[in-house]
């Protein structure tokens, strides 16, 4: 259920799964339709949407069988930018409060 940052956004039909509205994370970053809070509660979804799926790769899947070798790498690429891209969101964030102050 989206946030209330989320529900007051025109965007607010991307919340449900970012991933199936943007490409990348870094997408979602570029974003300048959505204010800093709804990019970064975007991504803290992705992140737990990914985190999920790792979890569920690493529970279900054997190590052995590269389809599963081949998701959980991609799926941890996939955590990596999204990281990065809450760092970004944080940065610029920290920017924005600095340039108020």
């Amino acid at each position: 259920m989206p946030s209330q940052a989320i529900e007051g956004d025109a965007e607010a039909e991307k919340a449900p799964n970012p991933r199936r509205h943007y490409k990348s994370p870094e997408d979602l970053v570029d974003d300048v339709h959505l204010d800093l809070a709804t990019r970064e509660e975007l991504l803290r979804e992705w992140k737990h949407d990914v985190d999920r799926l790792l979890e569920s790769e690493a529970e279900g899947m054997s190590a052995s069988d590269p389809i599963s070798a081949d998701r959980e790498s991609k799926l941890a690429n996939e955590a990596r930018r999204v990281n990065e891209a809450l760092a970004a969101i944080a940065a610029s964030r920290r920017e924005a409060e600095e340039r108020a102050a």
